[in-house]
């Protein structure tokens, strides 16, 4: 009956899971945390407390899994484990050190016999860890290696897993050169009797150490609550801790601060600072605390980006501006440049004009007289032609004078071949005089354009061409331009009509040897007129009157001579 009563009561009571790390295996661990459990399990009497021993990753699955009500741990699982929702109740005081503040250590171990005596040597070495989260180990040790430049990449770690006892038996059997393990594991195995201290020697020895060590000191272990636990349970759990005392001496005390453990592992890239939910959680309560400071400076920022958005704007139009008043200037000048070629090109007619027209007179008004007496029809034809000549150069001079200081005439729709026939049948005559061979290559088609400027340009280029075969035959500079020793009997002149994509090609070819290259690129850049210093004043003037037809002329040597080109739009 008693039985019974006492295994419903035991049933009734509730139940609560205790996860201990247990880095040095599950029997070290039991027999080390006995008296804790029995003071829990004897303070709270409707209560009871069942521990379970396992390993960091164990216990981390089992938080994840809300298998434990509680956990007894080292600070850094605690830090890395509190988005979990651990309360902290307190701490544990080191039997070595007697204190919670400053109690967890690591050492780094050689065996004695080992040749290493600075932590340098170990560069490419082969060193025991229990895995890079130990933090009485390797993150500890691995802090003060990289202090010294020594970083992690440069060993050739071997991580073994709990129990920690395993990298002690590994290092004294020489499968490891080095070790970094919990400080004073290496006196209490020695005083269990498993080893013998005196086969081992630290590195980077810390003085007035209890144990040796080679780190500083950080804050111990801790209890903390899982979740949420009843609030007078705590307090009961709490009360039962720090009143706790294992052989004359308090097991527990208040819990302590972990700044120095949080640090750590931030430098290490480790704990609640990379998480992301836990920078959420720190930019709100940031948000929360300072939201006066940060709209202030939102309002700044933004009445900056106003100010910089305007001032670009403003720059932008400034820019518009300047541009439209420098393409006004350039055009202003092109038109200054216009009218000051036009003023010159009027200048040189009218003189032209003034001086040609006397001699022409005058021989217009022999031939008159001439036909008049002359008894004989060859006579008379002969002063008729000669008669007709001086009016068409009269002719010609009235339209170059009112070309340069008028507006040309409206265009008309002819054919190239038809002008370029009666070239040929006007120039031949004086061309064979000469002895020179002029032809011409004509396609079929029409052109709108004006023809009394077209012909004045055409029969300029053939009159140049002649001229150059002249001062060729003679010995003489070619064009004004190319100076030439030898002699010719004869050459050859070429007049081409070529009807293309866009508008009409008229060119005139000589074999006369050729111009100078200066000439040449004064009309690719349409200079002034000072700058065609030896072309002749027919030259000049068929450059000007293709540019206000809207075609071009141009000039190249072709080996043997010059070629013109004339280029005329369908419509000019």
């Amino acid at each position: 009956m008693w039985l019974l009563l006492l295994l419903s009561s035991q049933a009734l009571a509730d139940q609560y899971r205790v996860g201990f790390l247990a880095f040095r295996g599950e029997a070290q661990a039991r027999a080390e945390w006995a008296p804790t459990l029995s003071a829990l399990n004897g303070a709270l009497t409707g209560h009871r407390f069942e521990g379970r021993y396992l390993t960091q990753q164990q216990l981390d699955e089992a938080l994840a899994a809300g298998q434990l009500d509680f956990v007894v741990t080292n600070p850094a699982h605690f830090v890395l484990n509190r988005g979990r929702g651990l309360n902290w109740l307190a701490s544990y005081l080191d039997p070595h050190y007697g204190q919670a503040r400053e109690s967890v250590a690591a050492t780094l171990l050689v065996r004695a016999d080992s040749g290493i005596t600075v932590p340098e040597q170990l560069r490419g070495q082969l060193v025991g860890a229990v895995h890079k989260q130990a933090f009485g180990g390797y993150l500890l040790v691995a802090e003060q290696l990289r202090r010294r430049g020594i970083l992690p990449a440069e060993l050739n770690f071997r991580f073994t897993g709990y129990p920690v006892d395993a990298l002690v038996y590994l290092l004294r059997d020489g499968a490891l050169t080095a070790a970094m393990l919990p400080t004073c594991l290496l006196e209490s195995m020695a005083q269990e009797g498993l080893i013998e201290a005196a086969d081992f020697r630290a590195l980077m020895v810390e003085d007035d150490a209890v144990c040796m060590r080679s780190t500083p000191l950080y804050p111990g272990w801790s209890f903390a609550a899982v979740g949420a636990v009843d609030e007078g349970v705590l307090r009961a759990i709490s009360r039962a801790l720090l009143n706790l005392e294992h052989q004359g001496r308090p097991l527990w005390g208040a819990a302590i601060r972990l700044d120095e453990v949080e640090r750590l592992l931030a430098d290490w890239q480790l704990g609640p600072a990379s998480d992301p939910a836990s920078i959420l959680r720190l930019l709100r309560q940031l948000l929360d605390r300072y939201w006066p400071f940060l709209a202030a400076l939102v309002i700044v920022v933004l009445a900056m980006l106003l100010h910089h958005y305007r001032v670009t704007l403003l720059l932008l139009r400034r820019t518009q501006e300047r541009d439209k008043l420098h393409d006004l200037m350039q055009h202003k000048e092109q038109e200054l440049a216009q009218a000051r070629q036009r003023i010159l090109v009027g200048e040189m007619a009218t003189g032209l004009a003034h001086e040609l027209n006397q001699p022409l007179s005058a021989i217009q008004a022999y031939a008159q007289a001439g036909e008049l007496v002359s008894d004989t029809g060859p006579q008379q034809e002969a002063f008729g032609h000669i008669v007709a000549e001086t009016e068409r150069g009269a002719a010609i001079i009235r339209r170059f004078r009112q070309w340069a200081t008028q507006p040309l005439p409206c265009a008309e729709a002819f054919e190239p071949a038809d002008l370029c026939r009666e070239l040929v049948a006007r120039i031949g005559p004086r061309a064979e005089a000469k002895g020179v061979r002029l032809s011409a290559r004509t396609e079929a088609g029409t052109l709108l354009s004006v023809r009394p400027a077209v012909e004045q340009i055409l029969n300029n280029l053939l009159g140049n061409a002649l001229d150059a075969h002249a001062r060729l035959a003679n010995g003489h500079e070619t064009h004004g331009c190319a100076t030439h020793d030898h002699t010719s009997s004869g050459g050859i002149m070429l007049l081409t009509a070529h009807h293309e994509v866009g508008g009409w090609r008229l060119t005139v070819e000589d074999d006369a040897g050729g111009v100078d290259n200066s000439i040449i690129e004064a009309m690719q850049q349409s200079l002034p007129a000072s700058h065609y210093h030896g072309m002749g004043i027919g030259l000049l003037v068929s450059h000007r009157l293709a540019l206000r037809l809207g075609g071009r002329l141009t000039l190249v040597n072709t080996g043997r001579g010059t070629r013109a080109t004339l280029f005329l739009p369908e419509e000019a």
